[in-house]
């Protein structure tokens, strides 16, 4: 096990050396000198050169010294690694860029077919892995999403029938698992919920056209998260494309947002009935309705005791046919605003008073 996790170590700064350009005349030293430098032995060494060989990072000839591949040369999905141990470059930027836009294509084109020809069963397996996406995003994020995110690539694959991009698939898991896989453990977030639930949402209803166009500038939008967080952009790489693409997130989200906001109260009211969609006293002050009077902060008591008096323009509202006011005498002035407030509020929790729904929910969904 030692000699493993040493020969993938010397695979890994081999290959660090070819991607940075450290090597002079692109030709590494003798499998002596490399051991000497890595304090072990030959043998670890030819086997990290056997490895690099196979993935065509090297060419090894008999009688000569070990050459590197030029980057553009050797380059493949499963060598994206190789351009990722310079974050602040400009080319480890496009590459990525270019890593997650095949990404998204493949995905969307998938669902899309998925839409037209998968099985009613084939869309509730895959509605049912964007819902554990979704959920992942918040409380398992990291790896737990890049799995997910790719078992709906392959669900997708076999339900269009794409044998084709099934070994797609593979190439971009294999290139996020290699050295890439520092890239997964940054996935999750807001971000990606929104584009899961989207796409649960357009899969269960068959719309080919959210699927085609909200799906993409909210999956862009993860992407460029995940990418910031990896590989900051500098000012001068921003581009008019990516403000065409933040506009066109910003109409994908309102959409969404309103149906991931259904779905988080559906447990609740599944649970507690419509009382747990009561607003908040925030909700009714942004809207700048008094729908609860009794939360008026108390009169002042008048200087000799008894019942508490208000004006008429002040009468409590939460009174209804059949009950008794809410002015009644309370022992005491100290303790007059109290049982005030809660006598309307145990009328509130009997359900006497009908309770107001909050802005972007619909109660029908639980």
């Amino acid at each position: 096990m030692v000699r493993v996790g040493l020969v993938a170590y010397v695979e890994e700064q081999l290959e660090r050396a070819i991607s940075l350009g450290m090597l002079p005349r692109g030709q590494f030293g003798s499998e002596e000198k490399l051991a000497r430098e890595f304090g072990c032995c030959r043998g670890t060494v030819r086997e990290a050169l056997r490895r690099l060989a196979a993935r065509g990072l090297v060419v090894q000839r008999s009688g000569r010294k070990t050459r590197a591949v030029a980057l553009d040369e050797s380059l493949t999905l499963e060598n994206l690694g190789l351009a990722l141990h310079d974050e602040r470059s400009e080319e480890c930027r496009r590459l990525l860029e270019g890593f997650f836009s095949l990404k998204r294509q493949v995905l969307v084109e998938l669902l899309a077919d998925c839409c037209a020809s998968a099985s009613e069963a084939q869309v509730s397996q895959l509605e049912s892995t964007c819902y554990a996406l979704w959920d992942a995003a918040h409380w398992e994020p990291g790896v737990r999403c890049a799995q997910l995110e790719f078992e709906l690539l392959r669900l997708a694959a076999h339900a269009a029938a794409r044998p084709g991009h099934l070994l797609l698939i593979q190439s971009l898991q294999r290139a996020m698992r290699g050295n890439a896989a520092r890239l997964q453990f940054l996935m999750g977030g807001e971000s990606l919920r929104q584009w899961a639930i989207c796409a649960m949402h357009a899969l269960g209803d068959r719309d080919v056209r959210s699927l085609t166009h909200q799906l993409p500038a909210l999956l862009k939008a993860c992407d460029d998260g995940v990418l910031d967080a990896f590989a900051p952009a500098s000012p001068e790489h921003v581009s008019p494309e990516d403000s065409h693409a933040e506009e066109s997130l910003l109409e994908a989200s309102a959409s969404v947002t309103a149906q991931d906001e259904a779905l988080e109260a559906r447990p609740c009211v599944e649970e507690r009935g419509l009382d747990c969609l009561a607003p908040t006293v925030d909700d009714t002050t942004v809207r700048g309705a008094a729908s609860h009077p009794h939360e008026e902060e108390a009169i002042p008591m008048e200087p000799n005791g008894g019942a508490m008096h208000r004006p008429a323009a002040m009468e409590p509202t939460c009174s209804e046919p059949g009950h008794e006011r809410v002015e009644e005498d309370v022992a005491g002035a100290s303790t007059a605003s109290e049982n005030n407030r809660s006598h309307c509020g145990s009328r509130s929790e009997r359900g006497d008073e009908p309770r107001g729904v909050p802005h972007g929910t619909d109660p029908s969904s639980g």
